[in-house]
C-alpha cells in the first residue's frame, strides 16, 4: 500500500537499473543471444550489414548497457505466482493501458522502448535471429536504408539499443512481463538511489506530465479487502 500511495501522490514511477532486477544478468543474456545469432544470418544480410550489427552490439555492451533502466509490468493482472512473489499482505496491482501510460510520461531526455519480454534459453539463437530479421524488415527501416545507405549503420545502432533488454532467461517465463526500457541521454543525470537487499540500487523518477492514467487497482488475495476499500 505504501507503494500505491507514493505512486498516486507523486504522479511518478521508478525505473530500476537493469543490474538490480530479479535476474541481474538478463541484459547480458540478451546481448549474448543476439551476438550468437549473427552467424545464422549470413544468408539474409551482406557481410557489411552483419559487421554494422556486430559493432553496434559491442558498442552497446561497452558503453550503454551500464546505463539502462526498466519499468516492469505483468500482462496478466491476477497471477497467483506474481502475488506470491511481489504482493505482501497488502499487495495491490495497478493496471494501465501501455499507449496511454507512455503518452502521459515526461520522457523528453530519454530514449524509450516498450515491448513484451521474450523468454529464451541461454544457448538459443532462433528467437534472436527472428527478432533481428523482423527489425530490418519493418517498412520504415527499409525505407530509411533505401533513401540513404548510412542509415544502415544508424538502424544497427537502434537495434542494439532496442532488442537486448527484452530477452530474459526462460526460467522466468511464468511472469509474462511487459516492460518499458529507458536509456537516459545523460547517463548520470537524475539518478537516485534506494536501499534494497543488494545494496544501493540506482533508479530514475519518471514523472507524469499531469497524472498517471490508472485504469484499475486490483486488491491482492492476501490483503484485508474490507480495510482497504
Amino acid at each position: 500500500m505504501n507503494g500505491l500511495k507514493g505512486i498516486i501522490e507523486s504522479g511518478s514511477l521508478w525505473a530500476t537499473h537493469f543490474s538490480f532486477l530479479n535476474d541481474s544478468n538478463e541484459l547480458t543474456h540478451g546481448m549474448n543471444c543476439l551476438e550468437n545469432a549473427l552467424q545464422y544470418l549470413r544468408d539474409d544480410f551482406n557481410p557489411k550489414t552483419l559487421k554494422f550489427i556486430e559493432q553496434a552490439l559491442t558498442h552497446f555492451r561497452m558503453h550503454r548497457a551500464a546505463h539502462v533502466y526498466n519499468l516492469s509490468f505483468c500482462l496478466e493482472p491476477d497471477l497467483l505466482s506474481q502475488w506470491r512473489g511481489y504482493g505482501s499482505s497488502q499487495g495491490v496491482c495497478l493496471e494501465f493501458d501501455d499507449e496511454e501510460l507512455l503518452a502521459s510520461l515526461e520522457l523528453t531526455h530519454y530514449q524509450v522502448f516498450k515491448n513484451r519480454v521474450l523468454y529464451t534459453k541461454e544457448d538459443s539463437t532462433v528467437e534472436a535471429r527472428n527478432e533481428i530479421l523482423a527489425f530490418f524488415r519493418q517498412p520504415h527501416v527499409q525505407a530509411a536504408i533505401n533513401a540513404d545507405v548510412m542509415h544502415e549503420m544508424i538502424q544497427a545502432t537502434r537495434l542494439a539499443h532496442s532488442l537486448p533488454p527484452f530477452f530474459k532467461n526462460d526460467g522466468f517465463k511464468e511472469e509474462p512481463e511487459f516492460r518499458m526500457v529507458i536509456l537516459p541521454d545523460s547517463p548520470f543525470e537524475g539518478v537516485n538511489f534506494r536501499v534494497n537487499d543488494s545494496g544501493l540500487a540506482p533508479y530514475l523518477i519518471i514523472k507524469a506530465k499531469d497524472k498517471l492514467p490508472l485504469t484499475n487497482v486490483r486488491i491482492g488475495p492476501r490483503s484485508n479487502r474490507a480495510m482497504m476499500m
